[in-house]
């Protein structure tokens, strides 16, 4: 199987030399904010640098993997072997959860999917301003989901100033 990665332009997919650096894309592994390129990215399974990302498509799903680099080995008939390891990040998409879920229109996504939280979160408010438009949650509820909300908005504001964004 040939490895891929993904653009950081473009989004497109392309093979991935054997002297090439992971970078990041629009489908890769979070680590920082934002990394160099070339800079090494961190598993989330393991935490040990990613070689590289590998692509499977079975039955018409995409799958991911961040696999590791370990050096060469000696098989036992005396040939050498690259020594891989590969930690899966799970599907680009998972379609049975998010099927579950329909009434809150998420579609859920796996660990190579860069901002997949917010994406979540916007679905959430939609969902919470449809349960309030038709008054399914109690006022007790409200209001201290309305507390956490301005709480966690207020350290969001905090974090972003002083990023000096």
């Amino acid at each position: 199987m040939q490895p891929y990665i993904v653009s950081t332009q473009i989004c497109v997919e392309k093979p991935l030399r054997p002297d090439e650096v992971f970078t990041y894309g629009c489908l890769c592994v979070e680590s920082k904010e934002n990394p160099q390129p070339g800079e090494r990215v961190t598993c989330p399974r393991c935490g040990q640098p990613i070689s590289y990302m590998e692509r499977h498509r079975r039955n018409g799903h995409v799958y991911y993997y961040a696999v590791h680099y370990l050096g060469y080995e000696r098989a036992p008939d005396g040939r050498v072997v690259k020594r891989l390891k590969k930690c899966y990040l799970g599907p680009d998409l998972y379609s049975y959860v998010s099927g579950t879920h329909g009434d809150l229109d998420l579609t859920f996504r796996g660990l190579a999917e860069r901002g997949r939280e917010l994406e979540y979160l916007e679905g959430l408010i939609r969902a919470l301003e449809e349960r309030l438009e038709r008054e399914e949650l109690d006022r007790a509820q409200v209001l201290e989901l309305a507390g956490a909300l301005a709480q966690l908005s207020e350290r969001l504001r905090k974090r972003a100033g002083s990023s000096g964004a």
